[in-house]
């Protein structure tokens, strides 16, 4: 029978992605260009060139502190040179997911610019882990797998309203996480979800992997390094939901799997998430002008 639930639910997925996760054409060949190894950087750039606002959210980023170059980035063929093309196919991701995360979640009670926001204040928490447990090479992957765990929601805002209360009603009721509860009501989580149609998309593999375990780092058994980049997109999100800034409704009932500690090597007897709060907090106003993010 949850064979058959899960079917039904891919079945849906196929035929809605496209209208709830916009995907167009000049972004799917960008992507594929920064995955090859044969493509110049011109070619990169003049791609790149076609979308103005993709274009420009790309520059925003790589001028951010995150990346902390002493000088401006002024070229998107500079940005190609500068960052190398996995870096920015990433970075691509991250500005394309934020442009889509802007819309309004009526059944999430989220306003417009609202997603985007928490999504990114996970994401600059995540990267704060990955630099606490000496892992910030991945930087890259961490923020950008960050930025696209919030994906599932926008599915399942698409669904009609019904789906949401049943799932918030288990939440409520049984005091569990909002994946849990989802899970439990569709068959999928919303980040199964999400990761189901990143992978239809063709986005970068541990990309995909990251947004489906993020929730519950636990449940990830193949170790190496995409358990700690799982696990501090995790961690980033817990200090998301904690902040409370532009978070969902379900924000407080969101459990720390003890494991991402684990797997970051850290003892979980420090007060990490409260002192990655304290510096995400200070940032905040910082994050909304970097990326131009406006609440409607």
């Amino acid at each position: 029978m949850e064979a058959e639930v899960k079917r039904d639910i891919f079945s849906y997925l196929d035929q809605i992605a496209d209208k709830v996760i916009p995907y167009p054409e000049h972004v799917r060949k960008l992507i594929n260009m920064l995955n090859s190894d044969t493509v110049s950087v011109p070619d990169i750039a003049r791609e790149l060139a076609k979308d103005p606002i993709l274009a420009a959210d790309t520059l925003r980023m790589v001028n951010s502190a995150y990346y902390g170059f002493s000088r401006e980035i002024k070229s998107l063929e500079q940005a190609v040179v500068v960052l190398g093309t996995k870096s920015l196919l990433r970075l691509v991701v991250a500005a394309w997911s934020k442009r889509i995360s802007q819309k309004e979640l009526k059944n999430f009670r989220l306003k417009a610019g609202e997603l985007a926001l928490f999504s990114l204040i996970g994401a600059y928490a995540s990267v704060k882990f990955a630099e606490i447990a000496d892992i910030k090479f991945v930087s890259d992957i961490v923020f950008t797998a960050s930025v696209l765990r919030t994906m599932g929601r926008l599915i399942l805002d698409y669904m009609e309203g019904g789906v949401i209360n049943r799932i918030l009603k288990e939440v409520r009721e049984n005091k569990i996480s909002f994946h849990h509860a989802t899970r439990k009501v569709l068959g999928l989580s919303h980040s199964q979800m999400a990761s189901f149609v990143l992978k239809k998309m063709g986005v970068p593999q541990d990309l995909i992997v990251a947004v489906e375990y993020y929730p519950v780092p636990s449940e990830y058994d193949k170790g190496g390094i995409l358990s700690k980049v799982i696990s501090c997109v995790h961690l980033g999100d817990v200090v998301a939901m904690q902040i409370g800034e532009a978070a969902p409704l379900d924000s407080m009932l969101y459990a720390i799997d003890p494991k991402a500690f684990e797997f970051l090597e850290l003892k979980d007897d420090k007060d990490y998430v409260g002192k990655v709060c304290e510096d995400i907090i200070c940032v905040i106003d910082n994050i909304k002008d970097t990326f131009h993010l406006v609440i409607l």
